[in-house]
């Protein structure tokens, strides 16, 4: 049996022998959490900030994986990336890659802005070019330092990347102007600019362009875009520039679809922006469509694929979901055959364009998963079980007994236990793809739903399908969830679910009280904000290959005064699929940089994934803040300093295999799997999967990466193993157990409780 937490609760104080019992001192929130406001990064700077002392820089060459990185750049602060909107990398196959970030010129104290756009560009993904400040002027005819900004200088905000194959490398950005240039209160000024030379080591970089036709009388109409989401697509031949961009002036919030008509040796005639999606929308009644005013609807996001086929999707409570379906906080779309210029605007819900993964699939999905946890809970020890699941163990003669095992989650001042119940929430942050037979995939944090059965929440009263007291929490089984539809418009109900990514631990750490600035610098919001997943699809022809990259938690030691774990790293975890997502590779740390102690810390952040790949590789930009040099004092987060920007390359030959209708993977070289049960007391499971013969070691450390014991020293055969691992001699805590087979390591944690 094991432990969970509950972020900012206490942990288990007791585990019955009929049952696993989370137990918490604070009331369960009835409230779901509502969207993250937008923040606001100051244009001026009156503070010093900066020591320009300097971390030392890191190099990740992964021997457990094939992974490398090269440090392109480096950025003033980590603002731009930190948020999933922007795509900061491209990769057009068989050229190369272009990466676009805000780019460092200069500390503040000496004057220098964190506004300028810079751009590298690399034929191989491993030698890289970088061309400085492309925004130092702009179309009106101003240049810096007389730029209508709060300073003179440039003002470039949230960066993405457009490239695609015989197409000319694009910088795609936003300006922070004055609200005489750029309409509203901040003034946004969509822009971008282009390389004519192509990739390469020579550039020749292009004035910078509207995005908004609407600026080209000031001030712009619509005013005040912020925040981009946009990329260029391969088109019919020919590219075409599209984006998403937030109208911050617009009260309630709207969202503006801006794309391209023609297009000309990297210059694009752009279409006037329009409304696609606003938390104002109404449905074909005219009554609201969505709770709240949109306090609860996600930005929205979009993904077309080379023939035109997309969908641009949000997630959301409708107006109506306390008393009509859909109930739960889920997913919606629209669709488009022609590359965004038309999207569905009829039939769907309430006739207004939108399908949407309804309450009965979400139901089904959630207790498909749920079932198959609960059926096998030595399979899936981490996962949250029904109360009926049962689990053998030992009496005192050596004889089998099964017993109720379930899971009881308990709060105070909410009256008896609560139980897992079908049903998710879904959460503001997931990312999208459309395929090239039009299949949707999307993935996004879930969490878990409970009911309090003492006090009737359990029932169903109503005859919905759902318990009539829902509570969400960070329990294990939240984490990313992946989600594939493949003919989402004419059977919107034909999804399938893959649990890709438990973030229990990262979600249920001790931030406040570690040494890693508190990741999110709005007070009173998770790290689920900013662990964000990323996926996208191979460009190459005839593929199935996806891939998966977020960052996450590691390195978690046990902290007796607050009863929680504190985070010592941050890294990045990948995984491939070679079926469109029906199965996927184990998940790996490839970065697995140490920890460290602050302010020698290496944490990887701000990851977002090319928005191609092919079917060898994966292109992921990722930032590291330097925690030697505060560039917003006091920073309150990890944007809040100098940041390193990287770009590396993940390898993996995965492949899902079938024999004879039975279903297997073949791994790399061994699989290590996560000791069974964690935490225990004294005795745990080990399993691990050898493919060639050959000597094994297996050693323990502590959490100061000192050597306790050597567990296994001795050859092997092909087939698969367990070890028994005997914990009585040793002390309470948090240990590593790392295996080496045939030059290959793998390293897990282990927790022993007596």
């Amino acid at each position: 049996m094991r432990k969970a937490v509950i972020i900012g609760l206490a942990i288990v104080l007791s585990i019955p022998v009929f049952g696993r019992s989370i137990q918490s001192n604070k009331q369960a929130d009835k409230t779901p959490p509502t969207k993250l406001p937008r923040l606001v990064e100051p244009a001026l700077i009156n503070t010093h900030g900066g020591n320009n002392l300097h971390g030392p820089i890191t190099h990740h060459v992964n021997r457990d994986s094939e992974f490398s990185s090269v440090l392109i750049d480096s950025s003033l602060n980590g603002y731009g990336a930190y948020n999933p909107t922007p795509n900061p990398l491209a990769y057009a196959l068989d050229e190369g890659y272009i990466a676009v970030y805000r780019q460092y010129q200069g500390s503040y104290e000496d004057g220098f802005t964190a506004g300028y756009i810079g751009a590298s560009q690399s034929e191989d993904g491993e030698e890289w070019f970088s061309e400085q400040t492309l925004n130092t002027s702009y179309p009106t005819g101003e240049e810096e330092p007389t730029l209508p900004t709060a300073t003179g200088t440039p003002q470039g905000r949230y960066p993405s990347a457009g490239f695609v194959p015989d197409g000319a490398p694009t910088a795609i950005w936003n300006e922070y102007t004055n609200t005489g240039q750029g309409g509203g209160q901040y003034g946004g000024y969509p822009l971008y600019a282009y390389d004519s030379e192509g990739i390469g080591e020579f550039s020749t970089w292009s004035n910078t362009y509207h995005l908004n036709n609407g600026c080209g009388t000031l001030p712009c109409d619509p005013p005040d875009l912020w925040n981009g989401n946009a990329t260029v697509n391969g088109g019919d031949g020919s590219p075409i520039l599209t984006g998403i961009y937030s109208g911050w002036s617009d009260s309630p919030s709207a969202y503006y679809w801006i794309s391209s008509s023609y297009h000309y040796d990297g210059y694009f005639i752009m279409n006037d922006p329009y409304v696609i999606a606003s938390d104002g929308d109404l449905d074909d009644n005219d009554d609201p469509l969505w709770y709240d005013g949109g306090g609860y609807t996600s930005s929205p996001d979009y993904h077309i694929n080379e023939e035109g086929i997309g969908y641009m999707g949000l997630i959301s409570y409708t107006y109506m979901s306390d008393t009509e379906s859909p109930k739960l906080h889920t997913f919606f779309y629209k669709h488009t055959d022609n590359h965004g210029e038309t999207w569905s605007s009829d039939e769907g819900f309430n006739n207004t364009g939108y399908n949407y993964i309804s309450d009965e699939v979400m139901i089904n999905l959630s207790d498909s998963l749920y079932t198959m946890w609960s059926e096998n809970t030595e399979d899936y020890p981490d996962q949250l079980w029904y109360p009926w699941a049962e689990c053998d163990s030992l009496d005192d003669s050596g004889n089998t007994i099964t017993y109720t095992c379930g899971d009881s989650m308990w709060f105070s001042n909410v009256e008896g236990p609560s139980f897992l119940t079908p049903g998710w929430f879904f959460f503001y942050d997931f990312d999208m793809r459309t395929d090239k037979d039009g299949g949707l995939h999307m993935v996004t944090i879930a969490i878990p739903s409970v009911c309090p059965d003492e006090i009737g929440g359990c029932d169903d009263l109503d005859d919905d399908g759902l318990a009539d007291t829902l509570y969400n929490w960070y329990w294990n089984s939240a984490g990313h969830y992946y989600f594939y539809n493949p003919d989402p418009v004419d059977n919107p109900d034909n999804w399938t679910a893959t649990f890709l990514n438990d973030f229990n631990d990262t979600y249920n750490a001790d931030w406040a009280d570690s040494d890693i600035p508190f990741i999110n610098s709005t007070a009173g919001y998770g790290p689920w904000y900013y662990f964000y997943p990323q996926i996208t699809l191979s460009a190459e022809d005839d593929s199935e290959v996806m891939w998966y990259a977020s960052a996450e938690g590691s390195e978690f030691a046990y902290n007796s005064d607050s009863s929680l774990y504190l985070p010592g790293d941050i890294d990045i975890y990948m995984a491939k699929s070679t079926n469109l997502g029906k199965d996927w590779s184990e998940l790996e740390n490839v970065t697995n940089t140490p920890g460290g102690i602050f302010p020698d810390k290496s944490l990887e952040v701000g990851v977002h994934l090319a928005n191609v790949a092919n079917d060898d590789e994966v292109a992921v930009f990722f930032q590291m803040p330097d925690f030697y040099n505060e560039s917003l004092p006091p920073a309150l987060g990890y944007e809040d300093y100098q940041n390193r920007v990287y770009v590396g390359l993940y390898g993996n030959d995965y492949e899902f295999v079938g024999n004879d209708g039975e279903m297997g993977v073949t791994p790399e070289a061994f699989t290590l799997s996560q000791n069974f049960p964690n935490p225990f007391n004294p005795i745990t499971h080990i399993k691990y999967d050898v493919n060639m013969a050959g000597l094994v070691t297996m050693d323990l450390f502590d959490i100061r990466g000192s050597k306790v014991k050597s567990l296994i020293n001795e050859s092997k055969t092909v087939g698969s193993h367990e070890f028994a691992f005997d914990g009585s001699s040793i002390s309470s805590g948090v240990y590593f157990y790392s295996m080496t087979v045939n030059g290959v390591t793998q390293t897990r944690k282990l927790v022993l409780m007596k």
